[in-house]
């Protein structure tokens, strides 16, 4: 029996306000483990959320500064995180992905609450950890997504802008990988689902990214931004839960994780920005020149990376280690032809010389 559970999220200014008529169903105390920076910007709102509901607090914590396995066994080795009914997650995706691995290991339920728009692991079933050094480790999935996700629009408005131009990036290239990875199979209902649910992650970006960076800049919540959010968070956390690992991604991520080899990537760039430029290269790859081109154009409007230049890398680089880790990388898995290191090195030459 399939087992397909969608988020359940509450939006808007006054998210935390719902604090209230959810953690109570899963018990009376909870953790909160956060990021430094997150927990700061949400702090006031969200604690005043919570003593609402009338939970106890047992613990608040730093969860550290990567999602790697030995901060998830910080977390499950930590006396008074055992004592809570419910964690809370608190920040972007590192630390919601530490988070995850812990409360399946702990058996707990976990509420999420992204102050940042840059992924959708607010509302997936997947953790995307690290090694301490900052390169990719593995993929872990899991059986359910989190409990629920506060998603306060006004918290996001007012992150910092690289954010969400990084969310934006990693949401173009869901539709671009899922629609790839799933071409010519016979799709189940909920896999079918996910891969026509893909298109929020790349037409009504292009149409509302633009301007909703406008306004973010001015801290504004307005209708363009909300949508941005929504996609990035929820859209693209949609299709990842129903189409399953092998639809979820394709070359965009696997070359991501390739780059992670290098240092300066993980300690400069940001992974939705390394995924975007991802996605133009496995579009060029593909010969989808006409979504190359909405989204080339699109790239150059907002800013994301259209050449090896601006992720700091020479034109002249064999990039023979990235390229050995993309090829074996799981990503790669299920594709509708063999994605080899020629293909990926003759199309990133394609996008080197593309005016």
């Amino acid at each position: 029996m399939n087992k397909v559970i969608l988020p359940h999220v509450t939006v808007g200014t006054d998210a935390y306000d719902n604090i209230r008529d959810v953690v109570t169903l899963y018990g009376k105390s909870c953790a909160l483990i956060y990021g430094q920076k997150a927990f700061d910007a949400c702090k006031d709102e969200l604690l005043a959320g919570i003593k609402q509901a009338g939970v106890e607090i047992v613990e608040a914590i730093c969860y550290g500064h990567e999602a790697t396995f030995e901060n998830v066994n910080k977390l499950v080795n930590n006396t008074n995180i055992q004592k809570a009914d419910v964690l809370f997650a608190i920040g972007g995706g590192k630390c919601i992905d530490t988070v995850k691995c812990a409360a399946v290991e702990m058996n707990k339920p976990m509420l999420t609450v992204p102050t940042i728009a840059s992924t959708c692991s607010a509302v997936t079933k997947l953790s995307v950890m690290y090694h301490e050094d900052g390169s990719f480790a593995e993929v872990v999935n899991f059986e359910e997504c989190p409990k629920h996700s506060f998603i306060n629009t006004k918290v996001i408005a007012e992150s910092p802008d690289v954010y969400l131009w990084a969310g934006i990036g990693d949401t173009l290239a869901k539709y671009i990988e899922c629609t790839f990875s799933a071409r010519n199979d016979v799709l189940s209902f909920e896999e079918e689902f996910g891969v026509n649910t893909s298109r929020l992650c790349f037409y009504p970006m292009i149409e509302n990214g633009k301007r909703a960076m406008e306004l973010k800049k001015k801290q504004e919540v307005s209708e363009e931004l909300t949508k941005v959010i929504l996609n990035i968070i929820v859209s693209t956390g949609i299709v990842s839960i129903c189409v399953g690992k092998d639809y979820n991604s394709a070359l965009a991520h696997a070359l991501n994780y390739g780059f992670s080899c290098r240092k300066h990537i993980e300690e400069n760039h940001y992974h939705g920005e390394v995924v975007s430029y991802g996605a133009l290269v496995q579009l060029l790859m593909d010969q989808q020149m006409e979504d190359f081109e909405i989204a080339y154009k699109f790239y150059k409007e907002i800013g994301l990376p259209t050449c090896l230049e601006d992720l700091e890398i020479s034109a002249e680089d064999s990039l023979e280690d990235v390229l050995d880790i993309t090829v074996v990388n799981n990503e790669l898995e299920h594709v509708p032809y063999p994605v080899t290191k020629e293909l990926i090195w003759n199309a990133i030459q394609k996008l080197e010389t593309y005016k």
